[in-house]
């Protein structure tokens, strides 16, 4: 038995991490020591990245120290230090570091990417020429338990090379730091970011300068696509939805000698608010595919269920409005069918949203403050709550209306019962 638990630990260790007297990258001495570039919400704990330099000099030879560390989700990703003279990707010098689980060891290595910044290759030259990768507190090390890679090295201030963008760091020299970290790399360079993978420093930095500072990394651009897809599809199924669903379920006897364009006013509201939600999911989904130009390529937990509930979510909202253009005479025989039909495709969907979205403010590609700040989760929280007792107010309240008014048939009062049963499966 004493051998069978050794033999599992040493397998654990040797698949998940590297040498263990690496000493962590901590957030000690930045702004003091050591520049720092990190996420607005940041810990020793918990902390998404962490970028730090300090000038050292090593045989009469001027170098920087950098310390990469971040968050890369899978065993096979990377974290990448580019030096931009813009804020974007393309045409810059870039150092990095990845884990090679074939050999439990966490490899520098330089590299450029091309003026597109679609791809990032590493240099052709030795490395030794610019980068020091041995030797005292050097290396690096990779955490499996919570996908935790970081690195140490040195890099030469002013390259004996200066092809392949191979930036001199020398002061006066500033530029834009971004900070990449992807779940795949290339065979020949590192590879794409993830949604949200990708963050830059506010403003340009003298590597070299001997007043160091701490400033913080923000989202690149490009996530403003991904907010977008979120508050399209907060105002989808928080409001619309939301507001919706009560019309249809509480109000079909309000307003009986008025009309909306034709029909009765709960009817026409609800297929209008329903017509608002449908159309804004499929900008919303349109979006958010542009923005991961394709299907999402999350694969560690719980990022990859997002994307699969949000598509289950989206199928049921197109199905639903296809099923109400087929719906029958309501003195039709298969009208109940209708109904029922109906009914639990658009509250499965609508009941499925909340986690979706709830997920969805825990995406790498929402912002690192969405990430690590729960007030807007709790804001959704609240909404659930406010819903399940607007619902059981309305329901008591139909209650007494049907004492007094004998028509109301069986099925209306099982469906208005039952959803806010499933509203109070989403609190609990």
């Amino acid at each position: 038995m004493f051998i069978l638990v050794s033999l599992l630990i040493n397998l654990a260790l040797s698949e998940g991490f590297t040498d263990s007297i690496f000493p962590d990258i901590t957030l000690h001495e930045c702004a003091l020591t050591k520049g720092c570039l990190r996420p607005a919400v940041c810990t020793e704990s918990s902390c998404a990245f962490l970028v730090t330099w300090k000038l050292v000099s090593v045989n009469s030879e001027n170098y920087v120290e950098f310390e990469l560390k971040g968050n890369i989700q899978k065993n096979t990703g990377f974290i990448t230090l580019a030096f931009s003279k813009d804020q974007r990707v393309g045409d810059d010098g870039v150092v990095g570091c990845y884990y090679q689980s074939s050999t439990n060891n966490v490899n520098i290595r330089a590299g450029y990417n091309d003026i597109t910044g679609k791809t990032t290759n590493f240099y052709n030259g030795p490395d030794e020429q610019l980068l020091i990768t041995e030797g005292e507190n050097l290396g690096g090390a990779f955490n499996a338990m919570d996908g935790t890679l970081q690195c140490r090295f040195r890099r030469r201030v002013r390259p004996l090379d200066t092809v392949h963008q191979l930036m001199d760091l020398t002061s006066p020299n500033a530029y834009h730091l971004i900070v990449t970290r992807g779940t795949e790399r290339k065979i020949d360079g590192f590879g794409r970011p993830f949604a949200g993978g990708e963050s830059l420093s506010q403003r340009p930095v003298v590597i070299t300068s001997p007043i160091y500072g701490s400033m913080t990394g923000i989202i690149g651009r490009s996530s403003a696509i991904a907010k977008t897809h979120g508050c399209l599809m907060v105002l989808a199924w928080v409001l619309c939805a939301s507001i919706g669903i009560i019309l249809a379920r509480y109000y079909k006897d309000v307003w009986p000698n008025s009309g909306l364009l034709g029909e009765r006013v709960w009817f026409q509201s609800h297929r209008i608010l329903q017509g608002i939600c449908v159309g804004l999911t499929c900008i919303s989904i349109i979006l958010i595919f542009i923005y991961c130009e394709g299907y999402s390529q999350a694969t560690a937990y719980p990022y990859y269920i997002h994307p699969i509930l949000g598509l289950i979510v989206f199928s049921l909202a197109l199905i639903n409005p296809i099923i109400a253009l087929c719906r029958c005479n309501p003195a039709h025989e298969y009208r109940p069918w209708f109904n029922w039909i109906h009914f639990f495709i658009g509250t499965f969907a609508y009941v499925l949203s909340v986690p979706t979205m709830m997920l969805g403010l825990r995406m790498p590609a929402a912002g690192l403050q969405l990430q690590f700040i729960n007030y807007p989760l709790w804001i959704l929280i609240f909404f659930v709550i406010f819903q399940f007792m607007i619902e059981i107010t309305l329901e008591i309240h139909g209650c007494f209306y049907y004492r007094r008014n004998k028509s109301k048939n069986m099925d209306y009062i099982i469906i208005n019962f039952f959803h806010p049963v499933l509203i109070l499966f989403i609190v609990s």
